[in-house]
């Protein structure tokens, strides 16, 4: 049984400890049956700090990778939300539920038609690339104020306008009907239920989602994630933290001294010039971790140029904008 953290006394004057700043990414394997904000409230409790958020909401049902940032981490939260996710999905084909997966009440039942492994790849392929989704009711999504879930609960519906998404892949791992397993790389703001929903609408069958596990997310993956009852101390979680330029490693990065530290700390574009070192490839528009010659994480900014064109011309021209600044 986890037990909450207590600052206990010492001395005769009853002088409280300072508990230590818990810094850092914590790849949680999230169990089925809770809330994200469940699994955050666990954490706040073990770790005796309040500092603690999570990168995109995972729903009661799912499993899987939910990474925590503890205390100055949660500064590099919204890039890491930002960053695309992978999924293994199951869908139960033949029904139609107002919420988009098998918890819902069930709003239609449609008969199955004959589907094969071909059938279904070819469905599939018709999804990957740019899409508009349009959120379903049972979502985090603000409507007037309101979370779009809280109306749902009242039996209020509204009009949701079409948001943009992107799928990199979609595989089929099995067919067991009326199951359809598959595995989806996605961009951020994608709802897997609501994808389910529209495969069974491409599909004439009708589908609810029925299982979902996050596989991955931006750099940290399943196979490295600790499980909830393994922290049961303060230390625990301590030993599972990975430090924020670690949790952005999918992120290139570029190294600069003293004067492009300065730079950085004062919010001016870093020119080729103070650029020591560079790792890994970039486009104009992506995000750039800055890190100091001894490794540490100073910013991250937006490249000006490709990481072609800073090899080929450096000198004085801009090269990174400062998006957001660790001191």
């Amino acid at each position: 049984m986890i037990e909450p953290l207590q600052n206990k006394t010492i001395g005769t004057k009853g002088a409280v400890p300072k508990l230590k700043t818990l810094n850092g990414v914590l790849n949680v394997d999230k169990p089925a049956g809770m809330t994200s904000h469940d699994v955050v409230d666990r954490v706040r409790n073990v770790a005796g700090m309040k500092r603690v958020g999570h990168t995109g909401t995972l729903d009661p049902m799912a499993t899987g990778v939910l990474p925590l940032c503890l205390g100055r981490a949660t500064k590099i939260a919204e890039f890491l939300t930002a960053q695309d996710k992978e999924y293994i999905v199951e869908m139960q084909l033949g029904i139609i539920t107002d919420s988009q997966d098998v918890t819902g009440a069930i709003l239609e039942e449609v008969p199955i038609p004959s589907i094969s492994e071909e059938s279904v790849t070819s469905i599939f392929d018709r999804f990957v690339g740019e899409q508009f989704q349009i959120p379903p009711m049972v979502s985090a999504k603000h409507h007037k104020g309101k979370r779009l879930y809280e109306l749902a609960r009242k039996g209020v519906e509204v009009k949701r306008d079409p948001c943009k998404i992107f799928i990199y892949g979609l595989s089929l791992l099995a067919i067991r009907i009326p199951h359809v397993r598959f595995r989806v790389i996605c961009s951020k703001g994608t709802y897997i239920r609501t994808l389910c929903h529209d495969l069974g609408q491409a599909l004439d069958s009708g589908a609810a989602m029925s299982n979902l596990t996050r596989d991955r997310c931006g750099s940290f993956h399943i196979d490295r994630s600790v499980s909830l009852d393994a922290l049961q101390t303060r230390e625990d979680i301590e030993a599972a933290l990975c430090g924020m330029n670690e949790a952005l490693v999918s992120l290139a990065s570029v190294m600069v001294g003293t004067e492009g530290k300065a730079a950085i700390h004062c919010g001016r574009p870093l020119s080729g010039g103070l650029i020591a070192r560079r790792i890994g490839e970039f486009l104009s528009g992506d995000l750039v971790r800055v890190n100091a010659r001894d490794g540490a994480l100073i910013g991250i900014g937006q490249a000006l140029m490709g990481s072609n064109q800073l090899d080929a011309l450096a000198g004085n021209l801009r090269v990174i904008q400062p998006v957001k600044v660790f001191r």
